[in-house]
């Protein structure tokens, strides 16, 4: 028997949203896990503390389930 298989993985791109950034989050686990991963990005790469509520339901709106 084969666990995980068929699980769904998901995506994000910034791009998606309008953002002029080529960054990508592929094969995260769970929304929360991507959520995370673009808390990180957002701050190094655009140095934001936090990201702001509309921006959050845009990215919410455009993840991708593959």
């Amino acid at each position: 028997m084969v666990f995980g298989l068929g699980k769904k993985k998901f995506e994000f791109s910034c791009q998606s949203i309008g953002m002029n950034c080529g960054f990508a989050v592929k094969k995260a686990s769970s929304e929360e896990e991507l959520l995370e991963i673009l808390k990180v990005h957002a701050k190094v790469a655009h140095n934001l503390s936090n990201i702001p509520e509309d921006t959050l339901n845009k990215i919410k709106e455009n993840i991708k389930k593959v």
